[in-house]
C-alpha cells in the first residue's frame, strides 16, 4: 500500500489522474451518544436528516455528480449519504472506507489517492466524512484560513476545482468554487 507524506513538505502526489473536482460534505447533524452507545454508531438527529436532505437537493440543483463516493462507515455518515440522496442527489455506488471515520489530514489523502488509483478516469470525487480531518483537508488542499471562522458545519459542502497545473492534492492545488451551510 502507497502512503502519502503529510508533513509541512508534503507537495502532492506526481501521479496523473483526470480528477477535476472534489466535493467534501460533512455528515449531518448527530445526536448525542445514549449511555454506553459508541460514537461510531451515534445517529442523525431530526434536524440532521432534514440538513441531508437539503444538502441533497443543492447538490442535485447543481447539477454534481460524481464518479466516485468515498464515505465513513459510522452510522450518522451513512444516514447523511442516505438524506443526500434523497433529496435527490444521484451518486454511485459508496465505498465504505475505514480511513475516513476519525481521520487525519494523511489518512484522508491516502484514501483519496487509493480511490483515484482504483478509478484513474474518475474526474469528480465526494467524500463524506467527519472533522477535525475535513476541515483539515480543506485547509491543506485551498491553502486558506477563511473558512477557519465559518468552519465546515455539519452538512456543509464544499465544491473544490483541482488546478491541473499543480500536483494532485498538494498545498493549494484546489479553489473554493461553491460552498453551502444548510
Amino acid at each position: 500500500m502507497q502512503t502519502i507524506d503529510c508533513s509541512p513538505s508534503f507537495q502532492g502526489t506526481p501521479m496523473h489522474f483526470a480528477l477535476q473536482h472534489l466535493i467534501l460534505i460533512r455528515h449531518a447533524h448527530a445526536l448525542t451518544a445514549a449511555v454506553g452507545q459508541a460514537d461510531f454508531d451515534r445517529e442523525l438527529s431530526t434536524q440532521g436528516i432534514n440538513e441531508a436532505h437539503a444538502t441533497g437537493q443543492w447538490l442535485q440543483q447543481q447539477a454534481w455528480q460524481v464518479d466516485i463516493a468515498l464515505t465513513s462507515p459510522a452510522q450518522r455518515t451513512r444516514q447523511t449519504l442516505d438524506g443526500l440522496q434523497a433529496g435527490g442527489w444521484s451518486l454511485p455506488v459508496a465505498h465504505f472506507e475505514p480511513r475516513l471515520y476519525e481521520a487525519t489530514l494523511g489518512m484522508l489523502l491516502a484514501a483519496i489517492e487509493d480511490a483515484l488509483q482504483a478509478k484513474p478516469d474518475a474526474r469528480s470525487l465526494a467524500v463524506i466524512a467527519h472533522n477535525p480531518g475535513l476541515e483539515y483537508l480543506l485547509v491543506h488542499l485551498t491553502d486558506t484560513r477563511t473558512l477557519r471562522w465559518q468552519g465546515m458545519p455539519t452538512a456543509a459542502a464544499a465544491i473544490l476545482r483541482l488546478n491541473e497545473n499543480m500536483p494532485l492534492l498538494a498545498p493549494g492545488s484546489a479553489a473554493i468554487t461553491g460552498f453551502r451551510v444548510p
